[in-house]
């Protein structure tokens, strides 16, 4: 009883840390900074479409809010989390979860990256998740 009612303490604990954690000075790639958007279909989910729009910022930190659609319902949810360059690898951190997601990442022009999953924190109904990144444009510039 002692051993679950620790692990508990440690899960919990480790979870506010992670969603309270201060930004670490990592590598950034400023290719990938600003604000862009996304969508994919069957590739996590099967039958849901995901969309996003995602802020990289140049302190290595993230704004993320997707938008899933499936059978007709519609949900929204705003992640928070760090991003980061390592061995060449694009790194996301999810202070929610506190899990790191990890993909390749090729910048194909200035308005878009490609993305493949190399190591996922959710199961995925895709063996292959890949997706495509596009800038959104600031009309003043």
């Amino acid at each position: 009883m002692k051993k679950i009612i620790l692990s508990t303490l440690v899960l919990a604990f480790g979870t506010i840390y992670a969603q309270t954690a201060k930004p670490q000075a990592n590598k950034i790639d400023k290719n990938l900074v600003g604000l862009w958007k996304g969508s994919e279909k069957d590739q996590q989910v099967r039958g849901m479409e995901k969309l996003w729009i995602m802020e990289r910022k140049e302190d290595g930190t993230f704004m993320l809010l997707f938008t899933t659609v499936q059978d007709c319902k519609v949900n929204q949810q705003v992640e928070r989390g760090q991003w980061w360059i390592e061995n060449g690898d694009f790194h996301e951190l999810h202070f929610n979860s506190g899990q790191t997601d990890v993909y390749t990442y090729q910048v194909t022009d200035s308005l878009h990256v490609k993305f493949r999953s190399k190591e996922q924190s959710m199961t995925m109904a895709s063996d292959e998740y890949t997706f495509v990144d596009t800038r959104i444009e600031d009309e003043d510039q």
